[in-house]
C-alpha cells in the first residue's frame, strides 16, 4: 500500500492556485517551512554553514558585548577552535511570503529522495490525487535544485493543471559535478593536517559524504547528456509560465581557525580552506567545471544550466546553491510573478 509523504499544508484563499514546493536532493520539506531545522551531509551539519559569513575580529575585553550583526547572525563561539562563521540567526523563505499572500502552500518530502526521478513523479502523483480537491484553480510548482526536474518530469507525465513553474538553481542541461568524483581521491592529505586529532573524524567522515554523494545514482542521472536529461520534453514548458534562477557564487563554505593575539587581546578567524576551492586545486584549469568558477556556477549547478527553457523571466544572482533560497531579491521576484499569473 502506497503512503503519502510527510506534508506541511496551508489553505489559503478560495479562488488560490495551490503552489506546491518541491525539494532537492538530500533535503527534505523543511528547507521550505523551517530552513534552522535542516541538516545536511547525512544530517551532520545545519544547512546554515553554507550560508555563513566570515566572522569578525573579536575584542576580548567586550566579548560579552553583543557585536552590531546580532540581530541577524548568531554571536560565534570561540571556545570551539573550529567555526564556518556567522550563522544567520532567522531564515524564511517564499512558501512564508505566499503564505501571507493567502496561497494555498502545500510542501512534502520526498520519500525516496536518492531514488530516480521518475520514481518521484509517481509519488508526486500520490500526493496530487489526494489533494486535487484543492489545485482545482491550478498548480505553482516551486522548486529547488533537482526538484524543478521532479516538477518537469511531472508535467510531462502526468498533465496537471500548470499555471507556472519557479526554479530555483535547477539543473535543466545537467550537471557536471560527476565528473569530478575521480579527480579528489587527494583531498584528504590537505585538509586533515588543519584539525586538531579530536575533529579529524569529522573532517573525514564529512569528506566521504561528499564523495559517495558525487559517486550517487542521483547524481549521475544528472549528467548532460545522460538519458534522463536528454530525454525531457523542452517544448513541453512552451505552453507553461516559467520563472528561473541561477547562482554564481560557486563557495559552498568556508572552514577557520580561531587565533588569538595577546598583544592586541583580540580573536581572529583565520582561513583554513573552502568549499570547492580546496576540490578544486586536484582538478586542472581545463577540466573545471563551470559549477566551480565564480561568475559562472554556484558550487553545484552552473547559471547556464539553471536557465529553464522559454523561461519568460530568468535572474542570476551571486549566490551559491543554497543561498538562492534565501536572497530577498528571489523571495520578492517569486512573490510579484506568483500574484501575477493567479
Amino acid at each position: 500500500m502506497d503512503h503519502l509523504p510527510d506534508v506541511i499544508f496551508h489553505e489559503g484563499r478560495k479562488e488560490s492556485p495551490c503552489c506546491l514546493f518541491i525539494h532537492g536532493l538530500g533535503m527534505n520539506l523543511s528547507i521550505w517551512t523551517e530552513p534552522e531545522r535542516t541538516r545536511i551531509l547525512a544530517g551532520r551539519f545545519p544547512i546554515t554553514v553554507l550560508l555563513s559569513k566570515e566572522p569578525k575580529e573579536i575584542d576580548l575585553s567586550r566579548q560579552d558585548e553583543p557585536s552590531k550583526d546580532a540581530g541577524l547572525y548568531v554571536e560565534p563561539v570561540i571556545t570551539n577552535r573550529i567555526t564556518t562563521g556567522l550563522i544567520p540567526r532567522k531564515l524564511k523563505t517564499v512558501f512564508h511570503d505566499l503564505k501571507r499572500q493567502g496561497c494555498t502552500v502545500l510542501a512534502y518530502s520526498q520519500r525516496r529522495p536518492a531514488s530516480d526521478c521518475e520514481s518521484l513523479v509517481k509519488e508526486l502523483d500520490l500526493l496530487l490525487r489526494h489533494y486535487h480537491r484543492f489545485m482545482k484553480n491550478g498548480i505553482i510548482f516551486v522548486a529547488h535544485s533537482r526538484g524543478g526536474l521532479v516538477a518537469r518530469k511531472a508535467i510531462e507525465l502526468l498533465n496537471p493543471k500548470c499555471l507556472a513553474l519557479v526554479t530555483l538553481a535547477t539543473p535543466h542541461h545537467g550537471s557536471n559535478l560527476a565528473k569530478l568524483a575521480g579527480s579528489l581521491s587527494g583531498i584528504s592529505r590537505v585538509i586533515y593536517p588543519f584539525f586538531e586529532n579530536a575533529e579529524k573524524g569529522t573532517a573525514r567522515s564529512t569528506i566521504k559524504r561528499i564523495m559517495e554523494f558525487l559517486k550517487s545514482e542521483a547524481i549521475v542521472e544528472l549528467l548532460p547528456g545522460s538519458p534522463f536529461i536528454s530525454g525531457f520534453d523542452d517544448k513541453r514548458l512552451a505552453s507553461v509560465k516559467t520563472l528561473s534562477f541561477g547562482g554564481t557564487d560557486p563557495t559552498l563554505f568556508t572552514v577557520y581557525r580561531w587565533r588569538k593575539d595577546r598583544a592586541k587581546g583580540v580573536m581572529t578567524a583565520e582561513k583554513l580552506f573552502s568549499i570547492p576551492e580546496v576540490l578544486t586545486s586536484f582538478v586542472s584549469e581545463g577540466l573545471l567545471p563551470e559549477e566551480l568558477i565564480t561568475g559562472k556556477g554556484d558550487g553545484l549547478v552552473s547559471k547556464r544550466s539553471a536557465e529553464a527553457p522559454y523561461a519568460v523571466e530568468h535572474h542570476n544572482l551571486h549566490v551559491n546553491h543554497a543561498m538562492i533560497l534565501f536572497a530577498p531579491s528571489v523571495r520578492k521576484a517569486v512573490s510579484s510573478f506568483v500574484g501575477a499569473v493567479s
